[in-house]
């Protein structure tokens, strides 16, 4: 099925860079012991860098404690020193019934996806197996349709950490799966009814290679990133659909790759083009790679790199690539105020077309943090994670070879809506935006469509 991707063909993406050290036993081990001797240096976007790690250097710095960090963060250092998790820790907690709307610590809203009228969110719910629900839309009215679980699922699979969806399929990552190898699920409707229809896992998988923290999915195509593959070097895996059943295609990976450049961070494809981002690559400058098939082999195409790139802007941190254009967040950009860029197919060849601002941008907001691009319209998501300040998503629009700013999307309850930003997602006339900190990190995600230029809230949904 070859159309134009949504960022439902984009992963939904990351989430804030605590996570990567939850998939390193080593690195879990250094954490702990910092947290416990009162705090640990953390990057201005709340990472905690990998300098601590022994894996890279360090960026800006602000200090937190182990009681400050995310729920998913404590329970792992807890359990990385052997001791016993606190109130709100514990893998085994019991999530609150539906109908309360989510529970504490879920952090629905982690990832974000659409197509047409259905959207995916999944929940990121600490040491929990996790879970991902879809929605769909009759009219102007949202109802949740479905409740999507792996059937093998365990606690510490983060599944639904990503998430994707095109037409009737959608796909699901677990990457903390078997010790944080990782898997990757595939659904499919059949009328109003959800089922697993497959798991997808590498078949070079290892431990800690973190298949599943970023997948994406067009028509009968698959792309999921493992971007600790390799000492970080990281790959990108494709699986196709045959009738009911799904191959794996090829193993992509960067011409010049190189250790801890983070290749799969994020993912993103359209049709039978796939985009890469690695954004610690060139010394966290960041580069983003396009990929396309011609029959059943995939070639890189092209290398991309914004013109004005330099450390440590981060650029590939979030992609989305929607037929002949694509969108690069590079969220650390110009102190953190964040920037994406826009690029374009002519032939074979690829040229940036824009750079991508907000117009009432400031240091901190790490405007595009997250990216989504349908067709000639695009959502950037600005979530301010170094001190949770609530600040807008923001879509564009593209005029002929112009891009501008044509709305800012604020929550009804933007005041509570804690990480607003943090995971974007946009097909045709609909843009739908997370935010999983939002009362005690329980999470909401929320729906957006235009009257003429002019973006308003549609639905609020919540799990």
């Amino acid at each position: 099925m070859n159309r134009p991707a949504t960022n439902c063909d984009a992963a939904a993406h990351p989430v804030p860079f605590w996570r990567l050290v939850l998939s390193t036993t080593a690195a879990l081990g250094i954490l702990a012991s910092l947290f416990l001797t009162s705090s640990v240096t953390a990057s201005a976007s709340g990472r905690i860098p990998l300098a601590a790690a022994g894996l890279a250097p360090a960026t800006s710095i602000s200090r937190t404690s182990l009681a400050e960090a995310p729920a998913g963060l404590r329970a792992a250092v807890r359990a990385a020193l052997g001791g016993s998790p606190a109130h709100g820790d514990s893998p085994l907690q019991q999530a609150a019934p539906i109908t309360t709307g989510g529970a504490v610590a879920d952090e629905f809203g982690t990832s974000v996806a659409i197509s047409g009228a259905t959207a995916v969110v999944g929940v990121d719910a600490g040491a929990d197996a996790g879970e991902a629900y879809v929605f769909v839309r009759s009219g102007t009215q949202w109802s949740r349709q479905a409740k999507l679980t792996a059937s093998d699922g365990v606690a510490g699979d983060h599944f639904g950490f990503s998430v994707a969806i095109s037409g009737t399929s959608a796909l699901v990552g677990a990457p903390g799966r078997n010790s944080f190898t990782g898997a990757a699920y595939v659904f499919v409707r059949s009328g109003t009814h959800w089922s697993q229809q497959a798991e997808l896992t590498a078949y070079d998988g290892a431990i800690r290679n973190v298949f599943g923290w970023s997948v994406a999915i067009s028509g009968a195509t698959a792309l999921v990133g493992a971007y600790f593959k390799n000492q970080q070097t990281g790959a990108a895996y494709v699986f196709v659909r045959s009738g009911a059943t799904w191959f794996r295609q090829a193993k992509l990976t960067a011409s010049d790759g190189v250790h801890y450049a983070l290749f799969g961070w994020s993912v993103a494809i359209s049709g039978n083009s796939a985009l890469i981002g690695a954004p610690q690559r060139n010394a966290f400058t960041g580069v983003a790679y396009v990929f396309v098939r011609s029959g059943t082999h995939w070639s890189q195409q092209a290398e991309l790199t914004a013109s004005d790139g330099v450390t440590p802007d981060e650029f590939g941190w979030s992609v989305a690539i929607s037929g002949n254009s694509a969108l690069v967040g590079a969220p650390q950009r110009k102190s953190n105020t964040g920037v994406a860029y826009a690029f374009v197919r002519s032939g074979t060849h690829w040229s940036q077309q824009a750079e991508l601002i907000a117009s009432d941008g400031a240091m901190g907001d790490q405007f595009g943090y997250s990216v989504a691009i349908s067709g000639i319209s695009a959502a950037v998501g600005a979530p301010n994670l170094g001190t949770f300040k609530t600040r807008p998503a923001y879509v564009f629009g593209r005029s002929g070879t112009h891009w501008s700013q044509q709305s800012e999307l604020t929550a009804s309850d933007s005041e509570a809506a804690l990480g607003f930003g943090l995971s974007v997602a946009i097909s045709g006339t609909t843009a739908v935006v997370g935010a999983p900190f939002m009362n005690s990190d329980v999470g909401a995600a929320y729906v957006f469509v235009p009257s003429g230029t002019i973006w308003s809230q549609q639905a609020k949904l919540i799990a």
